[in-house]
């Protein structure tokens, strides 16, 4: 199972598209927020890869989408959420004690705009950056794969172009 996971997009879905049609073998994305009409743009472009979502702080129409949700995937429970109720621009103990608490094996968050990535007392923590505006450097995207229950994350970056 191979996972791409995005986060605060921002109303420029083509690095993702990039991304997508190079990876070719996606089987989910993960949409941490920032900006939901991308999420929808994305299911448009690609009806047959599943999208998993939450809210950000940005989204501000955003119906009955939650900002937080967990998302199982091959006996693996995945907390996801923007992040900013977790207070992730200054410390991760928050979201990672969320985590705990759900007993999540693996926490995605966006918010930072900014690629962090560990494992943590059996937790995997991710937080993609910001594919289409990152605040240094590349921009960066998650990917997740899980294979015969063993978990496997890394964070990749890409050369920026805006829509």
């Amino acid at each position: 199972m191979r996972i791409l996971v995005f986060s605060d997009t921002h109303g420029s879905i083509s690095n993702c598209v990039k991304v997508i049609d190079a990876i070719q073998k996606v089987d989910m994305i993960i949409h941490l927020g920032d900006i939901l009409r991308d999420v929808e743009d994305l299911k448009a472009l690609y009806p047959d890869i599943p999208i998993e979502y939450v809210c950000g702080n940005n989204d501000f129409h955003r119906g009955n989408v939650p900002y937080d949700k967990m998302v199982e995937v091959e006996d693996k429970k995945i907390f996801i959420t923007h992040g900013h109720l977790y207070r992730v621009k200054y410390e991760y103990d928050t979201v990672f004690n969320k985590a705990m608490s759900v007993n999540a094996d693996i926490v995605l968050f966006g918010h930072t705009h900014e690629g962090y990535e560990n494992h943590r007392q059996g937790i995997f923590m991710m937080n993609p950056g910001s594919i289409s505006l990152p605040y240094r450097g590349r921009g960066s995207y998650g990917v997740i794969e899980i294979d015969d229950g063993k978990i496997g994350t890394c964070i990749c970056t890409v050369k920026c172009v805006r829509d």
